[in-house]
């Protein structure tokens, strides 16, 4: 998140830098970013804003999504056990215009991952969220939504190595199957579906019923 040791320029080239590694993996992004109204910050001990959206049309089927704010121009951010990351999530809908009205099942989807996205990157210098882990967070009705994660891509910026770290919801109903065939069993059996790396929840849950 944005902090006040770093000049306007410093940011402006560490965010070209960021953004063409990110391109590499992902292909080109689109021409519009999803700014926030209010920019993701802190006021004392709260979590202010949301973060912008950047939006991948080129990767696989359907749209990527990722943050671009959290890793600083001196390469501090968020760590977990593989290191500094930025967030990234799919889902299998057509990009469109963020703003479109009325609201499209991206448009829907795209606000859904943006609040997880939010939720996460504000409470990311606190605490660390691994790969093959699972958090569980409140959508904007109260309802418990549960993020499985996964390290997707590294990449670089300059010579300092960072990674993509995914974001996958699930349904609750699937948490017996990730307890009965651990983290990795229950994300690969996500990829052997064809559900993975998608956050779509139009889908039936993975499981023994």
């Amino acid at each position: 998140m944005k902090g006040h040791n770093f000049t306007n320029e410093q940011y402006a080239e560490h965010h070209n830098l960021k953004l063409k590694s990110i391109e590499s993996i992902l292909g080109v992004s689109a021409e519009t970013v999803g700014h926030s109204i209010i920019p993701l910050g802190t006021i004392g001990d709260m979590t202010v804003g949301a973060v912008d959206m950047y939006y991948f049309p080129n990767h696989i089927s359907g749209t990527g999504f990722t943050t671009m704010q959290l890793i600083n121009p001196d390469g501090n951010g968020p760590k977990n056990k593989k290191g500094t990351y930025e967030l990234i999530a799919f889902t299998k809908q057509t990009y469109n215009n963020p703003e479109q009205e009325p609201p499209t099942e991206f448009n829907q989807i795209e606000r859904r991952i943006c609040d997880t996205f939010t939720q996460i990157a504000g409470v990311a210098s606190k605490k660390e969220f691994n790969p093959l882990e699972i958090c569980q967070l409140k959508d904007n009705d109260g309802k418990n939504k549960y993020i499985i994660f996964d390290l997707y891509k590294e990449f670089k910026i300059g010579k300092q190595k960072h990674h993509l770290l995914l974001c996958i919801e699930i349904f609750e109903e699937e948490l017996a199957t990730v307890e009965m065939f651990g983290h990795k069993g229950f994300v690969n059996m996500l990829k052997m579906i064809n559900i993975y790396p998608y956050s779509d929840l139009d889908r039936n849950w993975v499981g023994v019923r």
